[in-house]
């Protein structure tokens, strides 16, 4: 079904054109999308069930894996395994315009199973192949290559896809039954193209590293200044003005250069005030009230997970 674009906007895009399950009778292809994102987009965390074949057609962005960043640009494939979770923001001063596909490669045509070598000597089955062998045993391994540059003119192998999904008939028919076709001829297209920029990246010296970690001024400058401000926290909204991003963006960049989301950390500044008046006499309904609990009850209860002991128990030690 194609998604709906009514709201692109509100979900960080310019431009959107997409769909998800396209064919019930082909459910190893999941998704396929163009998006072109605002400056503020933001790729919350999250999975895909196969193989998800990212690629960037203009601006930049830098995606996250676990702990790993990696900066993306023209002409770079990020692959992603079954269930891995990953996120991403784009360059606000060049946001990407990027396509995505999602789907099993071992379920594609002309390479229904890994195997050390075809059973015939054509070429095509011999590249689909090694593919499986690239993407599917090495997506087990350690290095494997998330990031593949050299995919230029990629778009156009995209564009195909849509514009026969775009065409494709609801009913069952011949028509529909070659739209299908063609698309697997297509994703099977992408696949040997991919296959073959990661041959030769590996023959060059393997994938690209994962960008170091750098932390943004502006966020630890934000960092330093909000223990000042645990009687009266400021909003979200206040602290993403405060380091001009939006607060959608400024949540995203805060947990990933912090470690904990905004609430988080300034509650864990407020409970570390409390210690503090607690140790200086502090009644526990005071200290409370004067930090912004709701009661006395919750208050415990937050204190108690950050110490391990409720407030009574750290005052009187």
């Amino acid at each position: 079904m194609p998604r709906s674009t009514s709201h692109l906007a509100a979900h960080g895009f310019t431009s959107y054109h997409g769909y998800d399950a396209p064919f019930a009778e082909f459910p190893a292809f999941t998704h396929i999308n163009e998006a072109v994102c605002t400056p503020t987009h933001v790729l919350h965390p999250h999975a895909h069930p196969h193989y998800e074949f990212c690629y960037f057609y203009k601006g930049r962005a830098q995606w996250t894996c676990g702990q790993q960043r990696y900066q993306l640009g023209p002409g770079d494939f990020y692959i992603s395994r079954p269930g891995e979770v990953h996120a991403g923001l784009p360059d606000p001063s060049d946001p990407n315009h990027n396509f995505a596909v999602g789907f099993d490669p071992a379920q594609l045509p002309l390479g229904l199973a890994a195997r050390p070598q075809p059973a015939s000597g054509d070429s095509r089955e011999v590249a689909v192949a090694f593919a499986e062998h690239q993407l599917l045993a090495q997506g087990e391994a350690a290095d494997f290559a998330r990031v593949i540059p050299g995919g230029q003119g990629a778009e156009t192998t995209y564009r195909r896809i849509l514009a026969e999904l775009d065409a494709l008939d609801p009913a069952p028919s011949t028509a529909r039954l070659l739209t299908r076709m063609m698309v697997q001829a297509l994703l099977v297209d992408l696949l040997v193209w991919v296959t073959r920029l990661s041959i030769n990246q590996l023959a060059a010296g393997g994938p690209p590293q994962p960008v170091a970690r750098e932390p943004r001024a502006d966020i630890s400058a934000l960092v330093s200044w909000l223990p000042s401000q645990v009687a009266e926290p400021p909003s979200l909204s206040a602290m993403a003005s405060r380091v001009g991003l939006s607060p959608s963006h400024f949540a995203v960049a805060f947990k990933r250069e912090v470690g904990k989301t905004p609430l988080e950390f300034i509650t864990m500044l407020r409970i570390e005030e409390a210690a503090r008046r607690l140790d200086g006499g502090a009644s526990v309904t005071d200290t409370a009230l004067e930090l912004g609990f709701s009661s006395s009850q919750y208050f415990s209860l937050v204190f108690k997970k950050q110490f391990g002991c409720t407030p009574s128990a750290w005052r009187g030690r």
